[in-house]
């Protein structure tokens, strides 16, 4: 009978002995892959700074668009307002 705790014993010290070993692999795989996640975010992050000011200068003018015409659609409501104003 003590013969087969010892057994039962080194045998769940080699399976975590096992384990130990795996989770190391997985986390040295992981740390690898976090670094080339971080490389490709940087790129990205250079690339969106890069076109930060194109899209700002779409929306300055889109702006601009937008109050022009905004302003003529009053001036035309008013004036068919005044064209079909009941008296």
């Amino acid at each position: 009978m003590a013969s087969f705790n010892d057994i039962l014993v080194t045998l769940l010290l080699v399976l975590g002995v096992v384990l130990i070993v795996f989770s190391i692999i997985i986390s040295i795989k992981l740390i690898y892959t976090v670094d080339k996640l971080n490389v490709v975010l940087t790129d990205i992050e250079k690339k969106l700074k890069s076109v930060n000011g194109i899209f700002y200068a779409i929306d300055t003018v889109t702006d601009a668009i937008v109050n022009i015409s905004d302003s003529f659609v009053s001036k035309a409501v008013l004036l068919f307002e005044k064209i079909f104003k009941k008296k």
